[in-house]
């Protein structure tokens, strides 16, 4: 006999009953994630004060500000590698290279402040100095070194990094505060909530105490009222009070762009721009054909070409005579600029074909020939322009513009050099660039350029090769720093000027109260 199945017996579960989960465990907030979360918390409030200091000092700052720019290097290298150092961040190798280029660059602004010609290149490079060693020393690199991945750091540095973590300081901080108060108890909870209930309600019972006393006695009332009036500021007061309220509200996004910079950098474990994921993109980019580089950098050679067979017929037949003052000074004046951008032009296309190109640049066969040729011609430009500045210098004498183009002029041919180099060994051609415009820029900004400039003008009236003195050259640096005035005064005093010249310099304030020195040449 069957046995009939019993009322409550275990049956299978329908193919609709609820399968119960095991509960996820929440994601960490941003401060659970974050390692040694007192060094952050120490960093925060430090960013504070670097903002703070950055606009009220070096923005905001006069001209008796200027060691600033080499304080603010100094104690941001010591905060940012203490920072890394707490957490176990290991930087590039070629982090203190930088640092110590920034590092020239604030000394020189403390010496001489900003050069004549060079203000702003010297700020801008300042800047991005900076912003570059951060990234080495954060490791946030594209390619953990400097190379052909420039242009992916400084979106990273400038964009990618600061601005992604631009409120990285105000979540850090409301994470902090939100930890402190579920981390107290329920009594200091009731505690707190009880003392604030207490001000409160004391502050509006005394309100109103005082003011129905101050009503009913009126020496009390004259006592009250000169407690609570508002104070009196002059107009001086009040200017400085202004000025202090907007550099403080001026310092706020600039500390958590700076914080953004280097707490995201530290936060993260890979370049936000990875060199690997910049060739994956420049990958999926169409290719530039073989042929179409070939027709272009061959046209550009035959330009070129035309270009220099023209010069050396203008100018080879001249060589057996000497030439005009005219003919020599139109020889120096014209086109310098011109032949610096088409240098440009030329690292330009080299590098669309090194990125963009069906082969690559140093691939053997006739586009390396091609791209050989064109170097050459590139080499040339640079000799030419070096030719027009040379003679340019000799004729008419330094200032610091020339001494500017000089400096160009040298990396321009530098990198022709390397990029001929290029061609036939693998060398870190762009590393090296990198390298010696950072360097040597921190050199010329740390060399007296106003002082040998004028020096350089001063001789050139004394032995006659100067008709008539360069006020604009010679003013300009006289109101710029009070010694280099002096020096002019002095010297100019000793010689025997021609009578608009002498008149002129009677009526300069920066030569009042130097003595006159006796003429140091007679020019008839």
């Amino acid at each position: 006999m069957e046995m009939s199945k019993k009322e409550g017996a275990p049956r299978p579960l329908y193919s609709s009953a609820p399968i119960l989960l095991e509960k996820a465990e929440p994601a960490p907030t941003l401060w659970q994630a974050l390692p040694r979360r007192r060094v952050w918390l120490a960093a925060l409030a430090a960013s504070y004060a670097v903002g703070w200091f950055y606009v009220r000092v070096l923005a905001l700052g006069s001209e008796q500000d200027q060691w600033a720019w080499a304080a603010f290097p100094v104690l941001f290298v010591a905060g940012v590698e203490a920072f890394a150092r707490a957490l176990g961040r290991r930087g590039a190798a070629g982090a203190p290279f930088w640092a110590v280029c920034w590092l020239l660059q604030g000394t020189a602004m403390l010496l001489y402040g900003l050069h004549s010609e060079l203000a702003l290149w010297q700020l801008l490079a300042w800047h991005l100095t900076a912003v570059y060693w951060v990234l080495a020393r954060t490791g946030m690199q594209a390619a953990g070194r400097a190379n052909a991945m420039l242009a992916a750091d400084g979106i990273a540095g400038l964009f990618t990094l600061p601005w992604s973590d631009i409120a990285l300081r105000t979540r850090i901080l409301a994470g902090a505060l939100g930890a402190w108060r579920r981390g107290r108890t329920p009594q200091a909870r009731r505690r707190r909530q009880e003392l604030a209930a207490g001000i409160l309600l004391a502050l509006a019972l005394g309100g109103y105490a005082l003011a129905e006393l101050s009503a009913a006695d009126t020496a009390f009332g004259a006592f009250i009222g000169r407690w609570l009036r508002w104070p009196q500021l002059s107009d001086r007061q009040f200017a400085r009070l202004v000025e202090d309220i907007f550099t403080l509200l001026l310092s706020l996004p600039v500390g958590a762009w700076l914080f953004g910079l280097v707490g995201g950098a530290l936060r993260r474990t890979r370049p936000p721009l990875a060199e690997g994921d910049v060739y994956r993109a420049l990958g999926r980019a169409p290719r530039l054909p073989a042929l179409t580089g070939q027709l272009a950098v061959g046209g550009l050679c035959a330009v070129y070409a035309l270009f220099f067979a023209v010069q050396a017929a203008e100018f080879l037949p001249a060589l057996g005579a000497p030439l005009a003052p005219q003919q020599v000074s139109r020889f120096a004046v014209e086109g310098f600029w011109q032949l610096c951008r088409i240098l440009l032009l030329d690292f330009a296309v080299l590098a669309a074909v090194h990125f963009f190109g069906a082969r690559p640049a140093d691939a053997p066969g006739r586009q390396g020939a091609g791209l050989c040729v064109f170097g050459a011609f590139g080499l040339a430009f640079a000799a030419l322009a070096a030719a027009k500045l040379g003679l340019y210098i000799h004729l008419y004498g330094l200032t610091p513009r020339r001494v500017l183009s000089a400096w160009v002029l040298g990396v321009l041919g530098l990198g022709c050099v390397l990029a001929l180099v290029r061609l036939f060994r693998r060398i870190p051609a762009v590393r090296v660039l990198a390298a010696a415009l950072a360097l040597s820029f921190s050199l010329l900004c740390c060399a007296d350029i106003e002082r040998a400039c004028l020096r350089d003008h001063l001789a050139r009236l004394e032995t006659g090769r100067a008709e008539t003195v360069d006020w604009d050259l010679v003013g300009n640096f006289a109101y710029m720093r009070g010694d280099l005035a002096e020096e002019a005064a002095r010297a100019l005093k000793g010689m025997e000027l021609a009578p608009s010249d002498a008149a002129r310099l009677a009526k300069e304030p920066w030569a009042e109260g130097v003595p006159t020195g006796q003429p140091q040449s007679t020019r008839g």
